[in-house]
């Protein structure tokens, strides 16, 4: 009897898997947040936590770091670097006047700001992003990995 060979189909097959896992994009080995995704997963989270709207985010020892303005105050929420669950969260006290206004101003959100700013294809991490109010314009202001600010209208959403 001779010893049986792997078909056609098979070895097909276990080519392809071979060459589809070459292709698969590296994960982190750190727990270091590392994408727009898991930033804006962050963002929607500590919303949903906070009961309100985020104006600023921070990738902080592995996790991310999202400041909420609700109701008045602002809430200083934790959550994990994959954006889906809350670590802590802690009351910042009053959230400034200028800042609640330029917040209730903003017809474009934070999530948005960082789609955007991600969108523009300089393929950098997402390490901070916050509101600013500079004279008469308000932009959110996103700092990507590689020294890239990206700059998007509270407003309407365009960069610039």
């Amino acid at each position: 009897m001779s010893p049986s060979r792997p078909s056609a189909a098979v070895m097909l097959l276990a080519a392809s898997v071979f060459t589809l896992a070459a292709c698969a994009p590296l994960t982190p080995a750190s727990d270091t947040p590392t994408n727009d995704r898991e930033a804006v997963r962050a963002i929607t989270t500590a919303e949903s936590a906070a009961g309100g709207r985020a104006f600023q985010l921070e990738a902080d020892d592995g996790a991310w770091e999202v400041h909420v303005g609700s109701g008045g105050r602002e809430v200083e929420v934790r959550v994990s670097s994959d954006g889906g669950e809350v670590r802590s969260s802690t009351d910042g006290g009053t959230l400034d006047a200028e800042d609640r206004s330029a917040l209730d101003a903003a017809g474009t959100t934070l999530a948005d700001a960082v789609r955007i700013a991600a969108a523009q294809g300089t393929g950098g991490a997402v390490e901070e992003a916050e509101l600013q109010r500079d004279g008469t314009a308000t932009t959110w202001s996103i700092d990507l990995t590689g020294g890239v600010t990206v700059r998007v209208s509270a407003t309407d959403g365009s960069v610039g």
